[in-house]
């Protein structure tokens, strides 16, 4: 066993932090690639290969929404959230969720379709809380393990705080990463241990065993109590390189070829502009249609009769040549409507989801009340002609 030593380097930043005792330590520690971690990733690699599962569009959008809206809820999407998000139907959500769980691209609780875990995240409480302090919209989430949550600010590249405890005497074990940088530790000898305790999914073999230790030889204590424990010490820089390794391409890496997040944005705002169009263009022609009929009547209840002069009298000319051509404009409000509608509650490609947003920009709430209100206006004004005669004269 292999213990951590005392000096790292970081080989991104060219700094170098002296683990010197037991308080809190502030230096600067990036992610350090030794060749005992980069040979732990190909380790990993291989367990997972994430990369070798031939995904489907469908299914890639499926895995890529979960990973997206972990952080987002502090726990892992539904089923009726995932069918809704992708325009799937529920059955072909579970059956997506059942390959990954076979895959062991995440785990489902048994007999159900309810996610258990999706690497890095866990649903169930485990020792290793990471909390998004300078993200507001985001929840505090359970780490599968030590690497999984010092692999999080790559995948998402966000800042975040990390919570633990010493797996051999509980000693509280706090974290925090700015700019992929871990820049404040406590306790200053604090250190993983990365491998496998025994065979099967990942989750159960290596999950459990990967934990943070307050010094390298509390980890040699708890190997005691492991003699089927495989693997090595690292330091928190090799650590936080083996985290990146593993996590930073989960949301960058595309394991099928789909559009650009960014261009998914933009059809999304094409769309929700084309919606607003339409609606608005519709609500013009309700009042073209309403305006011939609606005209004389206020005309009447202004008392300007049928001997109006000049401008009056041009007026009153104009409505009345619109008169036959109120079916088309009603007609015209109809279909505009209609187009409106029908962008505001399509269903959206599975793979037009991004990764940031994960949900779809023309049918989002506030638009779809907007369309409403404009379609109610629409009717009014085409009813106009009826109502208007039975307000009291």
């Amino acid at each position: 066993m292999t213990r951590a030593c005392c000096c790292e380097t970081d080989v991104n930043h060219g700094q170098t932090m002296q683990i010197s005792g037991h308080g809190e330590q502030s230096a600067v520690i990036g992610p350090t690639a030794t060749d005992k971690a980069t040979t732990l990733v190909s380790m990993a690699g291989t367990m997972l290969g994430w990369d070798r599962h031939n995904l489907s569009a469908q299914e890639d959008a499926v895995r890529r929404y979960i990973l997206a809206q972990y952080p987002l809820h502090g726990r892992a999407p539904t089923v009726q959230e995932i069918s809704q998000a992708l325009g799937l139907t529920p059955d072909d959500t579970k059956n997506i969720l059942q390959r990954f769980n076979e895959v062991d691209m995440l785990g489902l609780e048994p007999d159900s379709s309810l996610i258990r875990l999706a690497y890095p995240f866990s649903s169930i409480a485990t020792p290793h809380v990471v909390k998004f302090d300078q993200w507001s919209e985001a929840k505090p989430v359970y780490a599968q393990c030590a690497i999984d949550a010092l692999g999080m600010p790559f995948m998402l590249r966000r800042d975040l705080a990390i919570t633990s405890s010493c797996a051999s005497c509980a000693r509280t074990i706090a974290i925090t990463v700015r700019d992929q940088t871990i820049v404040v530790h406590s306790p200053s000898d604090t250190v993983v241990w990365a491998g496998t305790i025994q065979e099967g999914p990942v989750a159960a073999s290596a999950c459990q065993a990967i934990n943070f230790f307050c010094s390298a030889g509390h980890v040699e204590q708890w190997l005691e109590s492991q003699p089927n424990a495989v693997g090595s010490i690292v330091s928190l820089g090799e650590a936080l390189y083996i985290g990146k390794a593993i996590f930073e391409p989960l949301l960058v890496t595309r394991f099928h070829a789909e559009p650009d997040a960014t261009e998914s944005h933009d059809a999304g705002r094409l769309a929700s502009r084309a919606m607003a169009g339409t609606s608005v263009a519709g609500l013009i022609a309700a009042f073209l249609a309403s305006l011939c009929c609606v005209g004389p009547l206020v005309f009447a209840a202004l008392g300007v009769g049928a001997g109006a002069t000049g401008a009056l009298a041009g007026t009153a000319g104009f409505l009345k040549a619109l008169l036959p051509y109120r079916p088309w404009f009603i007609g015209l409000t109809v279909l505009l409507l209609g187009l409106s509608f029908y962008v505001a509650y399509r269903k959206p490609k599975a793979a037009e989801p991004s990764c940031q947003a994960c949900s779809p920009v023309p049918g989002s709430h506030p638009n779809r009340v907007l369309l409403w209100i404009i379609a109610a206006l629409a009717v009014a004004l085409v009813l106009a002609p009826y109502w208007l005669e039975t307000l009291p004269k």
